[in-house]
């Protein structure tokens, strides 16, 4: 077996119904969902390759005292009818057709819907399970359309029914799927294709700046469990997958809580350390969970295909 097949499988193994379930509850979740399709929403398209540094990303925002950080629909994404007047340059607009590669259970997918009118919005993921929950969000939706596929896209069985998606897409985005992905390089080329000319890839995931310093073990279902490198995702949007104003960066630090296990396998060894010394604020989630307040920092890689 294939070490990719190995992580597919590993990784059904864990996105079984009730795991999708209780992702749909956690408070940690609808929050980072919420801020994923802002800042794609409110990307600067016009300055591409200009990103924030690390400094102006330094602060989290939100308030960890309030539900959700304090955000909510209303206050944080961006007033879709003014939106084309606040974001002249987005590709985001009547129209525009949008993949949603790895989408779960539609959590980010759905918050697009207000700005793609007469649009799509298309799931892939590997779950058939958790897309039944996709299926369920978009029964809300008659403008756009929102419909779902079930594919691994690096299936060789596939291959031709996956042409059907080929230069079809304004817009792929994927959101913390990739430190789950084995050979994320040329899943990122085979996404690359699906792309218009001109259409955008969007890689959001965690961030572990310890990973740019030191390597990080991994597992079969958690790949990348420190993060992702800056250079090595440039490398593979721009070098691999053959985009242009190719970028990566941190966009945004949050709080939020979560669980020991997610703590030692994705975040940075001061945090690491907080916790195995007692100094982080603790609670019991309504799941039953016991949970841990922390910072979490969330990379953008973007890019364009010619």
């Amino acid at each position: 077996m294939s070490n990719h097949k190995e992580a597919i499988d590993a990784n059904l193994a864990i996105f079984n119904k009730e795991f999708a379930v209780k992702y749909d509850g956690k408070e940690s979740q609808q929050t980072l969902a919420l801020l994923f399709a802002k800042f794609i929403l409110e990307y600067d398209f016009a300055h591409p390759m200009t990103r924030k540094t690390p400094q102006e990303t330094e602060k989290s925002i939100g308030d960890p005292t309030k539900p959700f950080n304090g955000f909510t629909k209303e206050n944080a994404l961006p007033d879709p009818k003014t939106y084309l007047q606040d974001f002249p340059d987005s590709i985001f607009k009547p129209g525009t057709k949008v993949l949603d590669f790895a989408c779960g259970t539609g959590m980010v997918t759905e918050y697009f819907a207000p700005y793609v009118k007469g649009g799509e919005l298309v799931g892939m993921d590997i779950s058939s399970v958790w897309l039944e929950r996709f299926n369920e969000r978009a029964k809300k939706f008659d403008d756009p359309v929102m419909k779902s596929y079930v594919y691994d896209v690096l299936d060789e069985t596939k291959q031709e029914e996956l042409k059907q998606f080929e230069g079809q897409f304004d817009a792929v985005i994927c959101t913390i799927a990739y430190h789950h992905i084995h050979n994320y390089e040329q899943v990122t080329k085979k996404l690359a294709t699906f792309l218009r000319p001109g259409g955008w890839l969007f890689i959001v995931d965690f961030y572990n700046e310890d990973v740019e310093k030191q390597g990080v073990a991994v597992s079969k279902a958690v790949q990348h469990m420190g993060g992702l490198k800056i250079d090595s995702l440039n490398n593979t949007l721009g070098n691999i997958a053959g985009l242009v104003n190719v970028s990566s960066a941190r966009e945004f630090k949050t709080w939020v809580w979560q669980p020991e296990l997610f703590i030692s396998t994705h975040l940075n060894q001061e945090t690491i350390d907080k916790l195995n010394n007692g100094e982080l604020p603790k609670r019991t989630a309504p799941d039953g969970d016991v949970e841990y307040l922390i910072e979490s920092s969330l990379i953008y890689a973007v890019g364009q295909r010619k």
